[in-house]
C-alpha cells in the first residue's frame, strides 16, 4: 500500500523564520514511499529529494544518509537508527528502504517524525512528521505543497523536466493513474493567467473511455481532421455556415449554371420565421444561378450533407420550381447543348402555388418590398464525395425579371463524415 511523505507548508513556513536552518549544508524533502517485507520483516521503501540550501539538487554519486525516528518534533532520543552506507543520488533524487538494516520494530500506533543525516553531518531540520500508520496518509498537514521547483517522477529517476512537471512512468507493463473518490472523482485543469487555456492531450493511435458519462459545459471543439465515433460510425460535423450577416459569404451570381457571364445579387433581413439570417438572392433575373465553392483541404470526409432554406418570391406560378445542385467547377459545360454529367441536382421543389392557390403568405409577403406568394422551404442534400473542392449551385425555373418574381437562399450550412 502506498503511503506519503511530503514537507508541509507550515513545515516550510516555519524554516523560513527559523534562520538556523541556513547554518546546514544540504536540506531535504521526503516525497512517499510504501511499505514492503523483506524475509518477513517489514521495511519502509521511500524516495526523496537532497537540495542543497541554494535550492540546487544534491550532487549525483553515492552517500551515507542516518535515518531516525523520533517520537517527539525536535530533541528527545532517536527510537529507532539506520545507516545506509550507499544510498545513489541522481539529480537529487534517491530511493532507501527503512529497516532492510536496522529493523523496524514498532507499532506506529503513535506520531514519528523522521529525521535524516547526510554523510555523518548535522541532522537536517525540520523532521517530516509520521501519521499513526505506515499504511496510511503519513505526513500530516492542512495544506501539503512541494515547496520547491522542478520535475517530479514516479518510477523513474529522470524525468523530462522540459516537458513535464509530474511523469509517470512504468516500463515493464501498462501505466495507470487511479483518481478514486468517496463521492466523485476529478481531473480538473486550470489554465494560468498567461496561457490561452487547459488541454488534455491523448498520445496514442486509440483511446478508451470505459464506463463514464461525459458532460461538456462549453464548447467541444476538434482540431483539423478529428472526429467523434458513435458505435464504430462517424458523426456529421459542421465546418462552414453562411448567414449572409456581413456580406456574400463568397457567394457570386452567374446569368445560368453552364456559363459564368456575371450578375448582381442583394441581400436583406427577411420578415418571416422561416430565417434568422439574411437572405441572399438574384437581383436582375428570375433564373440567375448562385454559386460557391468550397474548399475541404485536411478535413477528412466521404460525405458532404448541404442543409439550407430556399424561399420563394413574390408571384411564382404553379409549374415554376427551385433547385440546387453539386458541380465540380462553375462552368460544368462541355460543348453547346451538352453537359458533361458532372452536374447533379440533387433537390427540386415547386411553387407554393401548385400546393396552395393563395401561396402561404399575403401581401406585402416577408422580404422587402415583394408581395405575392412568398414562403420558405427547409431543405437538405447528401452526396458521397472524397476531393477537395466541390461548387453548390442554387437556382430556378423562373422566366420574369426578379423584380416581379424571384428566389432567395439562407441558413446554408456545410456538414462532412
Amino acid at each position: 500500500m502506498k503511503t506519503k511523505f511530503i514537507v508541509t507548508q507550515k513545515m516550510y513556513r516555519d524554516m523560513i523564520k527559523n534562520r538556523k536552518f541556513l547554518r546546514y549544508k544540504y536540506l531535504a524533502f521526503l516525497l512517499f514511499g510504501s511499505v514492503l517485507f523483506l524475509s518477513g520483516q517489514a521495511s519502509l521503501r521511500m524516495q526523496g529529494s537532497l537540495q542543497k540550501p541554494s535550492g540546487k539538487p544534491f550532487d549525483n554519486g553515492f552517500h551515507s544518509i542516518t535515518f531516525k525516528l523520533y517520537e517527539v518534533e525536535v530533541g528527545g532520543q532517536a527510537i529507532w537508527t539506520e545507516v545506509q552506507p550507499r544510498v545513489q543520488v541522481q539529480n537529487g533524487l534517491y530511493e532507501a528502504s527503512l529497516g532492510s538494516i536496522v529493523p523496524l520494530n514498532l507499532s506506529f500506533n503513535k506520531r514519528y517524525y523522521l529525521g535524516a543525516a547526510v554523510n555523518g553531518g548535522a541532522e537536517l531540520a525540520p523532521r517530516a512528521i509520521l501519521g499513526n500508520s505506515p499504511y496510511a496518509t503519513s505526513v500530516t498537514g492542512k495544506d501539503n505543497v512541494f515547496p520547491t521547483s522542478g520535475t517530479v517522477g514516479v518510477g523513474t529517476r529522470v524525468p523530462d523536466t522540459l516537458a513535464y512537471s509530474l511523469q509517470l512512468s512504468k516500463t515493464n507493463g501498462t501505466g495507470t493513474l487511479l483518481i478514486d473518490g468517496a463521492q466523485r472523482s476529478e481531473l480538473i485543469l486550470k489554465r494560468a493567467s498567461n496561457s490561452a487555456a487547459g488541454s488534455i492531450s491523448f498520445d496514442s493511435s486509440n483511446i478508451s473511455i470505459r464506463n463514464l458519462s461525459i458532460s461538456i459545459q462549453n464548447n467541444l471543439e476538434l482540431p483539423t481532421g478529428a472526429s467523434i465515433k458513435y458505435n464504430g460510425l462517424s458523426d456529421w460535423r459542421l465546418i462552414d455556415p453562411d448567414d449572409f450577416n456581413t456580406s456574400n459569404d463568397g457567394w457570386i451570381c452567374h446569368e445560368d449554371w453552364f456559363n459564368t457571364t456575371t450578375k448582381t445579387t442583394q441581400r436583406g433581413i427577411p420578415n418571416t420565421p422561416f430565417s434568422k439570417s439574411n437572405i441572399l438572392r438574384p437581383n436582375q433575373h428570375g433564373n440567375d444561378v448562385l454559386k460557391k465553392e468550397y474548399n475541404l483541404t485536411n478535413v477528412p470526409h466521404t460525405m458532404i450533407k448541404v442543409v439550407f432554406t430556399y424561399h420563394f418570391l413574390d408571384s411564382w406560378d404553379a409549374d415554376e420550381g427551385g433547385w440546387a445542385a453539386f458541380a465540380p467547377s462553375q462552368n460544368p459545360y462541355v460543348a453547346d447543348g451538352r453537359q458533361d454529367g458532372n452536374f447533379y441536382v440533387a433537390w427540386y421543389n415547386q411553387s407554393p402555388l401548385k400546393f396552395s392557390p393563395d401561396g402561404f403568405s399575403s401581401d406585402p409577403g416577408y422580404f422587402g418590398s415583394s408581395s405575392g406568394t412568398d414562403a420558405g422551404v427547409q431543405g437538405e442534400m447528401t452526396v458521397w464525395h472524397t476531393a477537395n473542392n466541390f461548387w453548390l449551385f442554387f437556382g430556378s425555373t423562373l422566366d420574369s425579371d426578379s423584380n416581379d418574381e424571384s428566389y432567395g437562399i439562407s441558413n446554408i450550412e456545410i456538414w462532412v463524415r
